[in-house]
């Protein structure tokens, strides 16, 4: 079964939480006092057949520290905004750049929250007030009620299946020849300790097995046909 960390940020108050919540259907845990998360979130949730680990960052600034140990490994990045609050998009700044040098490069959406309320700002106001998040999706949602949440967390792992499925793809070429990882790195145009990162990092997620030495991996089946075709991720 694939398994895949995605880590839910964003500012004091956006609804972090509570999109967890709702997207766990409430199995989750949170470390809070007096209602406000000062560690973590965490939840399972499983998309076809994927298991989907959920860590949700403390909101507040001096927690910087534990939102860099959270963040750390993460295949995905669901940034939350409060859709309803505008003073709040200068602390949104300030967790997207830090989030941003925490994980460049991983794939990430914006969850536009709060889109229950009746002030709540449409997808071009808020791109217009928070000109960061050009070239992101941003996907309006509502935590209180559930409204598009589903859909924000499978656009995010479609764009994290698109990002691995060209590597992968030569990964399953090779899966069973006894010579796999030295015609992977001749492929593509790897150093060995590079190649070998790879292979740690499908192994983790349970995409493939590899043998000792490291010389020959397997694809497990299972995960070829949402790794082949991403857009099946979003069909369901």
């Amino acid at each position: 079964m694939l398994k895949l960390k995605i880590v839910v940020t964003g500012p004091y108050e956006a609804g972090k939480s509570l999109l967890i919540n709702k997207l766990t259907g409430g199995a989750c845990i949170n470390i809070e006092r007096r209602g406000t998360t000062i560690a973590m979130d965490h939840g399972l949730k499983d998309v076809d057949g994927m298991t989907v680990f959920l860590f949700g960052t403390p909101g507040l600034l001096r927690f910087r520290t534990m939102r860099k140990i959270l963040s750390s490994g993460a295949d995905g990045i669901i940034f939350v905004v409060d859709s309803a609050d505008k003073e709040s998009d200068a602390r949104a700044k300030l967790f997207f750049r830090e989030i941003a040098f925490f994980l460049p490069g991983v794939p990430c959406v914006v969850a536009a929250n709060k889109q229950d309320l009746p002030n709540a700002r449409r997808v071009d106001e808020l791109r217009d007030s928070m000109r960061f998040l050009v070239g992101l999706p941003v996907i309006p949602c509502s935590a209180e009620t559930g409204s598009n949440v589903d859909n924000t967390l499978r656009t995010l792992l479609y764009l994290s299946m698109m990002q691995w499925s060209s590597v992968f793809s030569k990964f399953a070429e090779f899966s069973g020849s006894d010579e796999g990882l030295r015609n992977l790195m001749a492929q593509l145009n790897l150093e060995r300790n590079q190649a070998v990162g790879y292979l740690r990092r499908f192994e983790l997620r349970k995409l493939l097995e590899v043998t000792l030495g490291d010389e020959t991996f397997t694809v497990k089946d299972s995960v070829l046909p949402i790794l082949e075709n991403p857009t099946l991720i979003m069909k369901r």
